[in-house]
């Protein structure tokens, strides 16, 4: 490769919205000068909203200077978002039947980064890097925006928003970040942060998450660990991780997990003694961890029928009525759904109302009937074909496992519950932008 390619090479992966969007042209003493301004004007804004009794108000508006200092040092969002993932709480309180976890603030702020920077220099690099995936995203969101005239109301539109905040935008920001060469660090933040909740969600059941979301995160991370190499010195994590997802005693996502490691060792193609060493840990955790748990949980992690008679068997006995409630709504609106974020208020006189059915196929058609159930099998399975077209990109595996996994998780459970989908699409967009980054070097050699 010639100088000149590779100097171009190392600038794509320096990128931030500074060096690509121009914004740190304007140098340090403008930068600083923008910030001051943003507090001043901050501090006028609270003080205001304080006097007329707008304390919400002025909580939100404390937050603007923080958002201007981290829109000009790229690293500390994203090392925060990875690290955000695993926070599933919400702290928007539900309202209108919306929910947003710090991990979807950290999304906009990053994507609203990124669209300002494009409005400003003409340039998107990281949308570009998703032609692999274009077709399948642009099939699957145009099918949801033509299903909002049919459904017009505020709750529905912005649950409709999020669905594209749960995906879309991770795709974007998970392009940037490998385009930036920040791709590592972010999967980092990850791991250690789910580390830490395998650690104390034990505990009481921490925060009063449940426990299939914080399953499906902890075999997320497990995956990890298993596929990247990148990640190799978090390996010790496994000790934690491993004996965190059955004590969840969440079976998909267990499954799921053992789901997650057969795709990265089909699309990986490494000899069978060195994915042994990568699998060897999980398989000796798992199995001492499962020797030393109580014989109830031993019984539930192998409960697979569903019951009356056991706690395991009832929960399998509760997705059967959940599914029957579910066909019956789609077939009385097959076509064009009762709406993204309405499967409640539609399932409200069912025997045991919910507002999810514990599948994503089921939840996709009741919502949009069946041509966004068709989009949603569109929008994985053509995101697994890309993957598979770039697998010589070392993280194309360990995406296509997460991305199957979690998926394969959502059919038995909830899918969309904020950061549990988000990493998966991540991940594609990472993949994305390695393999654009890597054609951008061959062309220029």
């Amino acid at each position: 490769m010639s100088s000149t390619a590779t100097s171009r090479d190392t600038s794509v992966r320096r990128a931030s919205w500074g060096t690509v969007g121009g914004l740190r042209r304007l140098g340090a003493p403008t930068r600083e000068l923008g910030l001051v301004t943003a507090v001043a004007v901050a501090g006028a804004a609270i003080g205001r909203a304080f006097v007329n009794g707008h304390a919400s108000l002025a909580v939100v508006v404390c937050l603007v200077p923080l958002a201007a200092w981290l829109l000009s040092r790229p690293d500390v969002p994203l090392v925060l978002l990875g690290a955000s993932l695993p926070v599933l709480q919400s702290v928007a309180g539900g309202r209108l039947g919306y929910q947003v976890a710090l991990s979807d603030l950290l999304l906009v702020l990053i994507g609203a980064a990124l669209l300002f920077r494009a409005a400003v220099t003409g340039s998107a690099p990281e949308v570009r890097a998703l032609r692999p995936v274009a077709l399948p995203i642009l099939v699957y969101g145009t099918i949801m925006v033509l299903l909002v005239p049919f459904h017009i109301e505020i709750g529905n539109v912005l649950q409709t928003g999020q669905r594209f905040e749960l995906f879309l935008v991770p795709l974007v920001v998970g392009a940037f970040a490998a385009l930036s060469d920040r791709h590592v660090p972010l999967l980092q933040a990850y791991v250690l942060a789910t580390t830490a909740l395998a650690v104390v969600w034990p505990l009481h059941e921490f925060a009063g998450l449940q426990k299939n979301p914080v399953g499906q995160l902890i075999a997320n991370a497990i995956l990890l660990l298993v596929g990247f190499r990148a990640l190799h010195r978090l390996w010790p994590c496994l000790v934690v991780l491993v004996p965190g997802l059955l004590l969840t005693q969440s079976r998909g996502a267990i499954v799921a997990a053992a789901i997650g490691i057969t795709v990265i060792v089909l699309m990986r193609g490494l000899p069978a003694r060195q994915m042994a060493i990568r699998i060897a840990p999980v398989l000796v955790a798992a199995g001492l961890t499962f020797a030393v748990i109580p014989a109830t949980d031993q019984e539930r992690l192998t409960t697979f029928s569903a019951g009356t008679t056991t706690k395991a068997e009832y929960s399998i006995w509760y997705r059967d009525q959940y599914a029957a409630d579910a066909r019956r709504i789609i077939e009385a609106n097959r076509w064009t759904g009762v709406g993204v974020g309405n499967y409640g208020a539609a399932d409200a006189s069912s025997f045991i109302p919910v507002d999810d059915p514990h599948n994503v196929l089921l939840l996709q058609a009741a919502e949009g009937g069946y041509l966004l159930a068709a989009g949603f099998i569109l929008v994985i399975g053509g995101s697994l074909l890309a993957l598979v077209r770039m697998r010589s990109i070392e993280l194309a595996p360990v995406a296509a496992g997460v991305l199957l996994s979690t998926a394969a998780h959502g059919v038995v459970d909830v899918y969309w519950v904020r950061g549990t989908p988000v990493l998966s699409w991540l991940l594609v967009g990472m993949v994305c932008g390695l393999y654009w980054s890597r054609q951008r070097g061959e062309a220029s050699a």
